[in-house]
């Protein structure tokens, strides 16, 4: 895979590279996730954005290094497949 299809994100003070098309897909799958919320819950998506967010720090924040590498090696998986 070239560098052209890739991206790099920093996660806190590391960096991650995964395949573009995957990071865009989750990016979609995360804004569909959030406009059903709002819909359904009468709630703004930028509640639910901000929501989401705030959880998510919160998840990560509480996650091993251990288990940041095994989040890490199944993306890994998933792209290898």
């Amino acid at each position: 895979m070239n560098d052209e299809n890739l991206i790099t994100k920093r996660l806190n003070n590391d960096f991650v590279t995964l395949p573009k098309d995957l990071y865009v897909l989750n990016t979609l799958a995360m804004g569909v996730a959030i406009q059903i919320l709002a819909k359904v819950t009468g709630e703004s998506i930028e509640d639910w954005k901000e929501y989401v967010g705030a959880k998510t720090g919160e998840q990560y924040r509480e996650l091993s290094a251990e288990k940041i590498q095994e989040i890490v090696g199944s993306l890994d998986n998933e792209i290898t497949a």
